[in-house]
Order: structure tokens, then C-alpha cells, then sequence
């Protein structure tokens, strides 16, 4: 897997940023004085993902399944000003964007043919734990002898505890 710079980070946080910036102010136009997000000062997650939907095209039609898996890792040295932060998991540490908009806080990958997207809202599943989904979106062409690849999508669900 292809690890993102820190550098390569900054700039992909800064479009994101920028987007977030553009598009909430459209938003919130008109719209009075808005609380902050809640989610701006934190730090670091933990998170946890029990389920799961995946998507397999089969005679060309998505056919979606859902699965119990557990899928967890810490994100770090989360950093809204300057849109970085860290994933820590079993494939070690990935630097990603992060991004603050509304009430929630996005987190995005991207490498050579995959883009993971986790968002985390600012509302509580239970007590210290926030709702929050896990989105991977990949794709390698490749064909070796009668197997052609396919898309990889999954979206998980769980919930990611803030870290102090």
C-alpha cells in the first residue's frame, strides 16, 4: 500500500479544507449563529466497526451482503487547523486528511486504487461513544487467466470512543 506524506497529507487536507470552508459557508448563509463543531478539539479515536455491507457485481448487477466482522483502529494526532491526522491499525500507520464540517469530522485515505472515507458524528450511540461508518472504495484492474477483478466496496458500521 501506498503511504501518503505528511506533506502529501497537507495538501489534500488543504483542498478538503477548502471545499468544507466554501460549501459550509454556502450553508450556513442566513442561517444565524451556529454552535461549533463539537468535534474540533479532539485529539484522538478509537474505533470500532462490528458490521459490515459489502457489494459484489455477479451477471453485472450489485448484489450487496451484510457480515459480522471487526474491523478497529486508533486514529491520531488528529489535527483540524492543519486537516492531518494519523490511522493506526494492523497495517501499521497511514497519515490521512482530516476535515471538520458540520456536526461530524471526516477522515480520508487514498492510495493507488483505493479511497477509505471515515466519518465520525458528533452524536453519541451510547455513553463516550459516537456513531460512525468506515467507507473503502477500491479497484485494480487485473486478469489472470479466467479471473477479472472487481471493484472492492465495503461501508462499516460502529462507533469510535474519544481517546484523551
Amino acid at each position: 500500500m501506498l503511504k501518503m506524506t505528511r506533506s502529501g497529507g497537507r495538501m489534500l487536507g488543504a483542498v478538503c479544507a477548502v471545499i468544507a470552508c466554501v460549501s459550509g459557508g454556502v450553508a450556513s448563509a442566513g442561517q444565524g449563529n451556529e454552535p461549533p463543531n463539537p468535534l474540533a478539539g479532539v485529539k484522538s479515536l478509537k474505533c470500532r466497526f462490528p458490521t459490515a455491507a459489502a457489494v459484489a457485481w455477479k451477471e453485472g448487477e450489485p448484489q450487496a451482503q451484510i457480515r459480522s466482522q471487526e474491523l478497529n483502529f486508533e486514529v491520531n494526532n488528529i489535527d483540524t487547523q492543519d486537516g492531518t491526522a494519523e490511522y493506526v491499525g494492523t497495517a501499521g500507520r497511514v497519515f490521512v486528511s482530516a476535515v471538520l464540517s458540520g456536526w461530524s469530522i471526516y477522515f480520508v485515505e487514498t492510495s493507488v486504487g483505493q479511497l477509505n472515507v471515515t466519518t465520525v458524528f458528533a452524536q453519541e450511540a451510547s455513553p463516550k461513544k459516537l456513531k460512525a461508518v468506515h467507507a473503502r472504495h477500491g479497484y485494480l484492474q487485473m486478469s489472470v487467466g479466467k479471473f477479472i477483478s472487481e471493484p472492492s466496496v465495503s461501508q462499516s458500521y460502529g462507533t469510535c470512543e474519544i481517546g484523551s
